[in-house]
């Protein structure tokens, strides 16, 4: 046998994890000294009674981590004051809101316009802006329309909402959202039981504390109908139904630039059945988004939407420096001293280095690791996504979850490796340093180096726990 270290961890997905150690209690050595032999040596005795076997070591259970005193506190302040950071903004926001500068007024034009039998109007932007200043006139900073870029598929689904007022729809919508996270809780919560000590209100509590969340329902914005989709895939490819996962993830192609990633990295791993999926769904939606604009709008759309994207860059409405990928750190380093095309260039080699190495990286974990590795994946896929903005962060909380709920899990574990997979949780959950990045700073790509340290976190946890396997299975 040999000397170990007894431990109390007091361990929380949102916290930084605190330890105590010392010596074998004396209780502890009463039930587990071997009672077979008479130890005679004076110092077998000695190496005897502070010695347990490893495998009488119980990692602490998650309902006692979460009710330890001292952590709930400092875990509730902390969700708190993120929280309260949100409100106060939103609630100096508020007339902006109601008048229509949050981005739903995009999804709330498609609305209008499939609802009047104008699908093959849905791109022309004289009628985007006409309809704009109907329901939005007090926008003082928009010449022209906010642009719906979206699939035409996905203005049916505000089709409904077309009928209320701007101000109504919109709280409708945020409304909506908010059940649509509570699903996604819902559907995710079976897969995290160290986490099943967490009631719905506090999950409701700890993701609305979470900044793109906030950000996301202050615009308005459809992320987290991905979010959802995202977690039923988890679960369908954890249960080896690909190709309902291929279904559900095509289903997200309303943002094309961040399940594109995801699917690429399913096809390297020859998971055909879900790219089947994906494909027969894809053709099914491209149906529809013919019956809606017609043929022409159908096949222009890639072309539309890269105009319309260069347009607002150079406009400087969205640019990649306000970015958390890829793209939006390395175009503001190699921009000033190389050519658009070579830094397009080395943009691309980068992402498509990430998404091999995730790819790979996900596929040689084990079975029982499932999870780490698609949160690699999901990360990943945020960082190469090629229009990233604050709010697509929200598709975080799915590899947030996920890693707090394996943090419970080994939780007796060596502290260094705990703490470097969960610093970069702390600082994503730290609305003061995005909200500077973005608000103040204008730098909000630097959040991608953040990722990048979080990913290779993931994958030396990955590492470690796959060693912990094979060195099990020696034994």
């Amino acid at each position: 046998m040999r000397r170990i270290v007894c431990e109390r961890t007091i361990n929380s997905p949102l916290r930084r994890c605190h330890q105590k150690s010392g010596s074998a209690t004396p209780r502890a050595l009463i039930v587990n000294s071997p009672r077979e032999k008479t130890i005679v040596n004076t110092r077998e005795v000695s190496k005897s009674r502070f010695t347990v076997a490893t495998d009488d070591i119980v990692a602490p259970n998650a309902r006692d981590v979460m009710t330890k005193p001292k952590l709930k506190k400092a875990l509730l302040l902390f969700l708190a004051g993120m929280l309260s950071m949100h409100l106060v903004i939103a609630w100096n926001a508020r007339r902006l809101v109601y008048l229509g500068y949050p981005d739903f007024t995009t999804f709330y034009t498609g609305g209008i316009i499939v609802r009047q039998h104008l699908g093959a109007q849905l791109y022309d932007e004289q009628t985007q802006y006409r309809l704009q200043q109907q329901f939005a006139p007090g926008v003082i900073i928009r010449h022209g329309p906010l642009p719906y870029i979206h699939p035409p598929f996905e203005a049916l689904v505000f089709v409904p909402l077309a009928w209320l007022s701007y101000p109504a729809a919109f709280l409708v919508w945020d409304c909506i959202s908010v059940l649509i996270l509570i699903a996604a809780m819902w559907v995710l919560r079976p897969h995290v039981s160290s986490l099943n000590a967490i009631s719905m209100p506090a999950w409701i509590f700890i993701w609305l504390a979470f900044f793109p969340v906030f950000f996301g329902l202050l615009q308005g914005q459809d992320i987290f109908v991905l979010l959802l989709l995202f977690v039923l895939a988890f679960v369908a490819l954890k249960q080896k139904r690909d190709l309902t996962a291929g279904c559900l993830l095509s289903l997200g192609s309303f943002r094309f630039h961040l399940v594109a990633a995801f699917v690429l990295m399913l096809l390297l791993q020859k998971r055909y059945k879900a790219i089947m999926g994906f494909i027969g769904s894809a053709l099914l939606l491209a149906l529809l988004s013919v019956s809606i604009v017609g043929w022409r709008q159908t096949v222009q759309y890639p072309t539309h939407v890269w105009r319309r994207e260069q347009s607002m860059e150079r406009l400087g409405t969205i640019v990649p420096i306000r970015m958390a990928n890829v793209r939006g750190l390395l175009d503001s380093a190699l921009l000033p001293h190389t050519s658009k095309l070579a830094s397009d260039a080395v943009i691309a080699a980068v992402s498509l280095a990430l998404i091999a190495w995730g790819s790979r990286r996900w596929k040689i974990s084990s079975p029982a690791e499932f999870d780490l590795g698609f949160s690699l994946c999901v990360v990943i896929t945020v960082l190469v996504g090629y229009h990233t903005l604050p709010y697509d962060l929200s598709l975080l909380l799915l590899p947030l979850t996920l890693i707090a709920n394996h943090l419970l899990r080994h939780a007796k574990e060596v502290k260094q490796s705990r703490a470097i997979l969960f610093a970069p949780m702390l600082l994503l959950f730290f609305t003061p340093l995005q909200a500077f990045l973005l608000m103040r700073n204008g730098h909000y790509n630097l959040m991608a180096i953040v990722m990048l340290f979080w990913i290779w976190a993931i994958s030396r946890e990955i590492s470690r726990q796959n060693l912990r396997t094979v060195e099990k299975s020696a034994a």
